[in-house]
């Protein structure tokens, strides 16, 4: 675990969060009623039913994409970002998490951008498909492009680590813009210890991206360090897997 914390005053733990999001039946049943069911299992369904919503190509890419991040690790990030209001998604691609996190938390309004205009429209019809209203996706580049109002959290799922290492920090500031006060912003990355693991991630990288698109890994101190600079208050886990991915989940609160 980072040295980097947020005090206890500044973000409600995530283990009352999800007490409380039982006790008013996020997890299933109507009034009166109590039913408990098992986050993963839930998980697991809504990914197959996001699948099922792609063409065979895109099918494939998303198997692999859950592959990676699996149930846990998305339950993990369910339960840092806000149950409701508008949500960024930076770099959505065909709209994969905006449709699973949509689906765990009707509440969310997600707004997916991402630099590829037939993903977009790939994005939108997966949750129409699916029956997802109310979410919106836009094609451009995180950097620049034109978004509305203030969100109440944003998440980056595996992208940072492909934006060039000088528009980092400056696309993290506008994303710290963008958020409400006390907006959450959840990045998962890959840290770069292991080596091993590191190498391992770079191989499937480079046979995902290809060889001349630029990788640019950084520690997850320095991810925290930059955070921090930037007036997050930063918590961050690391997330062990059955394949050697060195996965971190870091969650950066917004101050008021």
């Amino acid at each position: 675990m980072s040295s980097f914390s947020v005090r206890p005053s500044e973000r409600e733990p995530v283990s009352t969060r999800f007490v409380r999001a039982i006790s008013r039946g996020r997890l299933g049943g109507g009034a009166g009623e109590r039913r408990f069911e098992a986050p993963e299992i839930y998980g697991r369904s809504a990914i197959a039913r996001i699948a099922r919503a792609l063409p065979l190509v895109e099918r494939a890419y998303a198997n692999v994409r859950f592959s990676i991040l699996r149930p846990k690790l998305l339950s993990v990030m369910d339960l840092l970002l806000p149950d409701e209001g508008p949500i960024l998604d930076i770099g959505c691609g065909f709209g994969l998490f905006a449709a699973y996190f949509g689906q765990t938390q009707p509440g969310r309004r997600i707004v997916g951008v991402d630099p590829d205009a037939r993903r977009i429209e790939m994005a939108r019809k997966v949750c129409a498909k699916i029956g997802l209203e109310g979410h919106t996706f836009v094609a451009g580049d995180a950097r620049d492009v034109a978004l509305e109002g203030t969100f109440a959290g944003a998440y980056v799922l595996d992208v940072m680590h492909h934006i060039p290492a000088a528009d980092q920090r400056p696309l993290l500031e506008r994303l710290r813009d963008l958020l409400a006060p006390r907006g959450v912003l959840v990045v998962k990355d890959i840290t770069t210890e292991p080596a091993l693991g590191l190498e391992f991630t770079r191989l499937l990288d480079r046979v995902m991206v290809g060889w001349d698109e630029p990788l640019a890994y950084r520690h997850h101190r320095e991810w925290g360090e930059m955070l921090t600079s930037l007036g997050f208050h930063v918590r961050m886990v690391r997330v062990p897997d059955v394949l050697p991915y060195p996965h971190v989940v870091i969650a950066a609160t917004k101050a008021d």
